[in-house]
């Protein structure tokens, strides 16, 4: 049952279309994230839901309650903003109390849900302490329990994690991802961030110009990406784009626009003449010295490889395409260098064939 929606959400500036009809439909406990570029239209979304700003057009709703002309202070939405936003004459106490205060809760209740924020978010012993003498993590936590504690409908995240040094910040996705399945709270969460998003949501809105182009899982927004700009914004990605020149039986001769066949073997039935675009993402494609079995087979000269830790990404020329693949790197000497001719080769099921 549907717990959050928005209905053909639109905002304009002067004549930039930021948001155009966007909609979601969430069902209660969801960790939604909204991820794209800059300038998509997550944050202005978000702040539409918080109440910090208005729609042109569309409705929100919670619980199936429009909430447009509800105030801010009245929307019961917590929020924890990039720049955490917490008083810096309070303690860490003082912060998570206030909006109880706010709200006209009892000493005693406040005392109560505070020690219990403050556990939830494992800071106990910390409560005297003024935020510039906590590090980021620790901040980050005090804003989350101040957010939470008034028993929100929903919780938003307005890239929250973005201050944080890498290690850190991988660290409290999961801490955060913990606390909000526990608390079982409706979360929103703004990121630019695409291992992020993969990493912590239920749902991914994947946003570009004002518009959805795709809210799915993470799995299949990465697996079986809905377009182009999908494919491309989440993770890398191989494109081969051309026209089905011809077949035979599940062989595919692509011509690509540098003039180029290519031949693919691909499931489901295609069209001749048709314009197709065939996605493969790198670590899908093998790489091998000698010719393969496989149907489908790219030759290529490795031009550059680069090294990194746990994988090996290497870019291969490929008749003028650069491809790139990824390789788990093991113990032992390097398989490939620069120069080698080598051999591409992939499963068929790991192509997307997308016609945007």
């Amino acid at each position: 049952m549907s717990y959050f929606q928005t209905k053909n959400l639109s905002k304009k500036y002067d004549s930039n279309t930021v948001l155009d009809k966007v909609n979601f439909n969430i069902e209660k406990g969801t960790f939604l994230s909204l991820l794209g570029p800059s300038g998509c239209g997550k944050t202005t979304t978000l702040r539409i839901v918080a109440g910090f700003e208005s729609p042109d057009r569309g409705e929100v709703i919670i619980e199936d309650k429009v909430i447009n002309k509800i105030p801010v202070y009245k929307r019961n939405v917590g929020m924890v903003f990039q720049s955490y936003a917490l008083f810096p004459h309070m303690n860490i106490e003082q912060n998570i109390a206030y909006g109880l205060e706010q709200r006209k809760v009892s000493k005693s209740e406040i005392k109560k849900e505070v020690s219990k924020a403050i556990e939830m978010v494992q800071l106990t012993g910390l409560e005297k302490r003024k935020p510039k003498q906590l590090s980021g993590g620790q901040q980050q936590r005090v804003a989350l329990a101040r957010a939470l504690v008034i028993k929100p409908s929903l919780l938003l995240l307005d890239e929250s994690l973005s201050a944080l040094d890498k290690k850190l910040r991988v660290d409290m996705q999961v801490e955060l991802r913990q606390i909000q399945k526990k608390v079982g709270i409706t979360t929103i969460f703004v990121t630019h961030d695409q291992e992020e998003a993969l990493t912590m949501s239920d749902k991914i809105a994947v946003m570009n110009k004002g518009r959805i182009m795709q809210l799915d899982t993470p799995h299949n927004i990465y697996e079986r990406p809905a377009n182009s700009f999908v494919a491309g914004f989440l993770g890398q990605s191989n494109f081969f784009k051309g026209v089905i020149a011809d077949v035979n039986k599940d062989i595919y001769s692509v011509k690509m626009k540098n003039g180029h066949n290519v031949d693919i073997e691909a499931e489901g039935k295609l069209s001749l003449n048709q314009n197709y675009i065939f996605s493969i993402r790198p670590e899908k494609i093998i790489i091998e010295k000698e010719r393969p079995d496989n149907k489908t087979f790219l030759s290529g000269v490795i031009k550059f490889i680069t090294y990194a830790g746990n994988i090996s990404i290497y870019r291969v020329d490929v008749m003028g395409q650069e491809v790139i693949v990824q390789l788990q790197n093991f113990f032992g000497e390097e398989k490939f260098k620069n120069g080698d001719q080598v051999y591409l080769t992939w499963d068929k099921a790991s192509n997307i064939i997308l016609n945007d």
